[in-house]
């Protein structure tokens, strides 16, 4: 009966929550912070507005342009002295104000705003992917901080359940029904269990500090960590990946630097008109009030086959994309298929450590009886409660792993 009793409270401390002084955190948390507190995400939203400027850039560049000219030019001569006058009139005394404005601008300027709204996506795709790489580590972090966590709460409890142990055994020996050396024996057990956790504290702590710093937590004070929940995407099929996304965005980049380059061989006409004064003798400056309009033509006739060049290199780096698009995209077909075995194995490993399990409660409960009855002796006692510890060890570092490749895969079908 007693026996009965010892055993249901072992498999009770075993399956008791670590209750310690702190505030419970889950993984939401610690993602939210390093989101939030991210310094790259920043600098993405930042450059997106950038972005926006530019586009009021190009919007105002369409408009006609006015600048005020002023030119104030003396050209002393005397007989054998000075420039010829016929050329420069003995000065040039200039007041104007300028405008212009490129006609047939339209396809010109709707090709600077295509390759905005192209940096715009981009940007927006750049930021999908910090994110998705983020959760990841942090998810990382959080899994090997929360494995630590596991462990030490699941030895705490062993540890009450010897030192519960040492009591009985302590009162058996008094009595003469067990040794002082299997209390002894029971006694440096406990204090070794006693070493484990303290050790396990200290990469418990470490674990939580490197998080915190992942995720520009400024904290030392101690933390409750919630068991982490992945769901499982309804496919590992994946008709693309975000992470290859940015070669579809080169794409269009090269067809708009494809667009740009014809443009720069078309002709461009703009019109130009001034007011204002323009004389040679500044005495009578006054007399010279007038405007001018015209009409300005540039044809591009020759440039060394410079365009057959730019196109070549386009292509060049059309082939490159083309490459890597593919390369990249196998890679992660193959990295997602690996994980699928992986996980598979993985749950296998742990249905059979859980059958292992079982069988070494067996035997426990079996060695725990027969000690009391002087049949078994401590130390086989002791040996099968090591053998259960380190099972029930290499299940929580299972689970974990189990977490981690579920993380990889979700990382990897981030949408």
């Amino acid at each position: 009966m007693w026996a009965t009793f010892r055993i249901t409270l072992f498999f009770f401390l075993t399956n008791l929550p670590l209750f310690v002084n702190g505030q419970a955190r889950n993984l939401d948390f610690y993602i939210s912070k390093g989101l939030s507190n991210s310094p790259v995400l920043t600098d993405i939203r930042n450059q997106v507005g950038s972005v926006t400027i530019d586009s009021l850039l190009v919007t105002a560049a369409r408009k006609p342009q006015i600048e005020g000219r002023s030119q104030f030019l003396y050209s002393p001569y005397a007989k054998n002295f000075g420039y010829d006058e016929a050329i420069t009139d003995g000065g040039n005394y200039q007041a104007v104000a300028y405008v212009s404005q490129d006609i047939f601008a339209a396809k010109r300027v709707s090709n600077k705003y295509k390759a905005l709204q192209i940096d715009r996506r981009s940007l927006n795709l750049s930021e999908k992917v910090t994110i998705a790489e983020l959760k990841k580590s942090i998810t990382d972090a959080y899994l090997e901080a929360y494995s630590a966590y596991s462990d030490l709460q699941f030895n705490i409890s062993f540890l009450a359940l010897l030192k519960g142990e040492a009591q009985v055994i302590r009162q058996l020996a008094e009595s003469g029904s067990s040794s002082r050396t299997d209390y002894l024996s029971l006694m440096v057990e406990t204090g070794g269990q006693e070493v484990i956790i303290s050790q396990m504290k200290s990469r418990l702590r470490k674990d939580i500090m490197a998080m915190n710093a992942l995720c520009g937590i400024v904290d030392t004070s101690s933390v409750v960590l919630g068991k982490p929940e992945f769901k499982m995407p309804d496919t590992v099929v994946s008709p693309g990946y975000i992470f290859t996304a940015q070669y579809y965005f080169d794409s269009l980049k090269l067809v708009n630097e494809r667009e740009a380059l014809a443009l720069r061989y078309k002709p461009s006409v703009n019109w130009f008109a001034d007011a204002g004064i323009l004389a040679s003798d500044p005495f009578t400056f006054f007399r010279h009030f007038g405007a001018s309009a015209g009409v300005s033509l540039t044809v591009p006739i020759y440039d060394g086959h410079q365009r057959k060049l730019e196109e070549n290199k386009l292509q060049i780096h059309e082939n490159s994309r083309l490459n890597y698009l593919d390369i990249t995209r196998r890679q992660y077909d193959q990295n997602l298929l690996g994980l699928m075995d992986e996980i598979t194995g993985l749950n296998q490993t742990k249905s059979s450590l859980e059958r292992q399990l079982k069988i070494s409660e067996e035997l426990m409960v079996s060695l725990r009886i027969q000690m009391e009855n002087g049949i078994a002796r401590m130390q086989d006692y002791i040996q099968a409660v090591k053998n259960y510890r380190s099972i029930n060890h290499i299940i929580i570092l299972t689970d974990i792993e189990i977490l981690k490749v579920r993380n990889e895969i979700n990382y990897i079908l981030s949408k």
